[in-house]
């Protein structure tokens, strides 16, 4: 009988901290990606209005992550970034992430999330190229895209 009763307790515990986990999917409607080519005017977003496409952005403010990218799959994959920093403030949250390899720049992301309004600035820089893009984010009710 104790031992049901504990085995139950374990149970419970571990199904309302995987339900209840910190970690917040996001999923953002963003609009068409300006090229960094473009001239400064431009990349203050300005005349961006078309929406093209859904991107999703992983937020844990209890670890300090802000990114495309979940933690977990990050661990999974064996990844890492060479620096990663996160700010947050009364309505902004700030999250630089980027990997550089033989003193080249792999990938950067840069974003920026209005905690409020839910509107979110997103730069990913390569060696070749940078890309920004804005829109806005919801949070996915279930956390799980599939």
């Amino acid at each position: 009988m104790i031992l049901r009763y504990s085995l139950t307790i374990l149970f419970l515990n571990l199904f309302f901290s995987f339900s209840y986990a910190s970690e917040k999917v996001l999923s953002c409607k963003m609009n068409y990606g300006i090229s960094g080519e473009n001239d400064e005017t431009d990349i203050e977003f300005r005349n961006l209005s078309l929406i093209d496409q859904t991107q999703t952005f992983f937020l844990d403010i209890k670890n300090k992550w802000l990114s495309v990218k979940s933690q977990k799959d990050l661990q999974k994959d064996g990844g890492s970034f060479s620096k990663t920093e996160f700010k947050i403030s009364d309505s902004l949250i700030f999250s630089i992430s980027y990997l550089e390899a033989n003193g080249l720049l792999v990938k950067k992301n840069i974003i920026e999330l209005d905690r409020y309004s839910g509107f979110i600035k997103h730069e990913f820089r390569t060696n070749n190229e940078t890309i920004y893009r804005t829109g806005y984010c919801k949070v996915l009710k279930n956390n799980r895209l599939f």
